[in-house]
């Protein structure tokens, strides 16, 4: 990621609102900016821009880098200005760094070998004169549009895997249940679309998952635990509390209380740590052998 956009995670504070468009611009070409966000906002879409030429302090460089991250598409104005200008690059290479879907708009002759490489491998549209604008416009929309429900996706997971990354990994910012669930089917299934996920998506569901999965362990060993104390203290009434008090046959008509409490907690502290499905038929399997027990073998003991 450019040094230019990083910040420290403790001043994060997430200002800039989802966007469909971020036009980067030099502002020698405010012209076009104007024209395309005019007419992509009057289309019904959502477009964000940085109107104002101001010094590039800590506040603004936070800003601009929240709404690249929460916008769809990345349209860069091209021309011999916008190449020169470090804050386009600035922009372009934290647009690069999320994987964001390019865009680039040519609206002055460039020198191709000044462009940047994965700038310069982009199918370009080209704006030069008031005669191209209807039909590179009708491209435009074409490129916003392709794909859009992944491109959206790809967004808002960015988005908050940008929040958790910005908050020094605060696992209260992971995923859980069903929305970990869509997240992992969208990765399993980004082969087949573009832009890619970046490393930062695979890192925040791989993080949720990891956590999710501590969590449930952690639950799965306290309901083993419970099982445990239970089928001892069950144990311990009928042995030693109430023995003399209860007839052999009512041991054995007691016995599956205990017995299967017990069986139940140790293999989920030992089988089933990770599947509460796998204890539950081990116990299954335990109470049929134990039935079996009862009614062929006690019987001749």
């Amino acid at each position: 990621m450019s040094a230019a956009l990083t910040r420290p995670p403790e001043a994060f504070t997430y200002t800039s609102a989802m966007a469909d468009v971020f036009i980067s611009y030099s502002r020698r070409d405010s012209e076009l900016m104007r024209s395309l966000h005019d007419r992509i906002t009057a289309d019904g879409r959502d477009v964000w821009v940085d109107w104002e030429d101001i010094p590039h302090t800590a506040d603004w460089l936070e800003e601009i880098r929240g709404a690249i991250e929460a916008a769809d598409t990345f349209v860069f104005i091209l021309s011999p200005d916008s190449l020169a200008s470090e804050t386009c690059g600035v922009e372009l290479a934290h647009a690069l760094d999320c994987s964001k879907r390019i865009v680039p708009v040519v609206v002055r002759e460039v020198d191709a070998a000044e462009v940047p490489e994965p700038l310069r491998k982009l199918n370009w549209l080209f704006f030069r004169d008031g005669s191209e604008f209807e039909n590179s416009y009708r491209a435009l929309v074409g490129a916003i549009e392709t794909d859009l429900d992944w491109v959206r996706a790809h967004t808002r997971l960015l988005v908050r895997a940008c929040e958790w990354r910005d908050s020094n990994r605060d696992r209260s910012f992971l995923l859980t249940g069903s929305d970990l669930d869509d997240s992992e089917r969208l990765l399993a299934g980004a082969y087949d679309h573009s832009p890619p996920p970046t490393e930062l998506h695979v890192d925040y569901v791989t993080a949720s998952r990891a956590e999710e999965t501590r969590r449930q362990r952690g639950q799965l060993r306290g309901f083993y635990l419970v099982s445990l104390l239970y089928g001892l203290i069950q144990t311990s009434i009928s042995y030693f509390v109430a023995f003399d008090e209860i007839s052999e046959e009512g041991l054995v008509a007691l016995s599956p209380l205990w017995v299967l409490g017990l069986v139940f907690g140790l293999f989920g502290l030992t089988l089933g740590r990770d599947s509460l499905r796998r204890s539950v038929i081990a116990t299954a399997c335990a109470g049929v052998l134990l039935y079996l027990f009862f009614l062929a073998v006690f019987p001749a003991l």
